[in-house]
């Protein structure tokens, strides 16, 4: 699904945010940890993963306060971890990739609780990433690329497009036709038919790109060794070199959108680097980390409760960085008229097929959001969502006095 008016809808949603100091949580372990991901699951909730050396797999759901070390199916190091952009429709399911002499490709149904092996690739697995809550695609060495078309059930080989190492992948979560793969030497290339089939793409470096994100539909940055960083404001027709103003090297990047926090990306890297990046990754901003152990893996969620951003940088000697950054959006609101208890609205079923419901509220009128921020229509009460596509959307009360909800289509 495209989102040709994201520019427009992000200008005039633009937030206002206050950034905090990184703060470092005890992990309760010494191994490298590699990988992190927050599985969004219903209203709101969240855990967050964290990955790495020796099989390590930890999980919190406290924001970090306590790491959880959980039993792992594997003594290989896990490079990455990853739950579909749009929190897998309502579903815990996730899946971890790594690898020693060979590749593993670990699976959990259940927020990162338990953990079993799906598939051992025979090249180490650097990456993952999913297109929606069964399509994913998992890249790695001998150039390599693995899917899944289960939700991480089970994985076959897709592709070697070429005989490099890959170390970033990301799949398009509004087009699962389309994604990209970086990898040694500079490589960058694009599939648009679900990686049967990748197209070479000019990246002007011979230097190891790490790891890539996409901002939107044609937006993407690439980060890599050296601090290096590319810029493609057309899908990837051309990359753009962007001055990082560091030449550590960045060994991970990521930008959730819109509909995970806002208007901010990170890359992290060498020596405890951390770089602050706008909409479209043109102007880097160093922040402090307070470490100089590597960091080698960074993601982020909207706090809708809280009206933040979560964000969490892991990396060597069980490092794990937290920052909380409170922004202060555009509020679309009017005198209540709903009852006393409208803080504490609920929708059933969600998710839901045809429509849902916000029971005891069938004559209010309500305001449905994508996940890109803009206004596809407004319901009442006892209508919500008839006639959209599957996805994930936010509900408002037409007339305030309400908290906005997180709600699931599915298909």
């Amino acid at each position: 699904m495209k989102r040709k008016l994201w520019i427009l809808t992000l200008l005039l949603l633009i937030p206002t945010f206050a950034f905090s100091a990184w703060v470092k949580q005890v992990s309760g372990t010494g191994r490298n940890l590699r990988g992190v991901w927050v599985f969004y699951g219903p209203v709101n909730s969240f855990t967050v993963v964290a990955v790495g050396d020796s099989g390590t797999i930890l999980t919190s759901t406290d924001l970090g306060q306590t790491w959880i070390p959980k039993v792992s199916p594997t003594g290989q190091t896990l490079y990455a971890v990853a739950q579909d952009l749009n929190g897998n429709m309502g579903k815990s399911w996730g899946s971890a990739v790594g690898g020693d002499s060979g590749g593993v490709i670990l699976g959990t149904t259940d927020d990162g609780n338990s953990w079993v092996a799906r598939a051992a690739p025979p090249s180490v697995m650097y990456a993952a990433s999913f297109a929606d809550s069964i399509n994913g695609l998992a890249a790695g060495g001998s150039g390599e690329i693995w899917w899944t078309t289960n939700g991480g059930l089970t994985w076959s080989l897709k592709s070697t497009p070429l005989p490099v190492t890959w170390h970033g992948i990301w799949v398009n979560p509004y087009n699962i036709q389309v994604g990209w793969v970086c990898g040694e030497n500079g490589s960058i290339m694009e599939t648009t038919n679900a990686g049967a089939s990748w197209i070479a793409q000019t990246s002007g470096t011979t230097s190891a790109l790490r790891a890539l994100t996409f901002i939107m539909d044609s937006v993407g940055v690439v980060a890599g060794d050296s601090g290096r960083i590319l810029r493609t404001t057309n899908g990837g027709s051309t990359w753009v070199p962007v001055s990082s103003g560091v030449t550590d090297n960045l060994l991970d990047i990521y930008y959730g959108g819109p509909y995970l926090g806002g208007l901010y990306g990170f890359a992290v890297g060498a020596n405890g680097r951390i770089l602050r990046f706008p909409q479209y990754g043109s102007t880097w901003v160093p922040e402090t980390s307070g470490t100089t152990q590597n960091l080698r893996g960074v993601n982020y969620i909207r706090d809708l409760g809280r009206g933040g951003m979560n964000v969490w940088a892991v990396g060597d000697s069980g490092t794990i960085l937290y920052e909380y950054i409170l922004y202060n959006g555009v509020e679309i609101s009017s005198p209540s008229r709903l009852t006393p208890n409208a803080s504490r609205l609920t929708v059933f079923p969600d998710p839901f097929t045809s429509f849902a419901s916000v029971p005891g509220h069938s004559l209010d009128r309500f305001t449905l959001y994508d996940i890109s921020g803009r206004r596809v229509g407004v319901y009442k009460g006892d209508r919500i969502g008839e006639g959209l596509s599957p996805g994930v959307y936010f509900l408002r009360p037409e007339s305030g006095g309400a908290k906005t909800l997180r709600i699931v289509k599915v298909r």
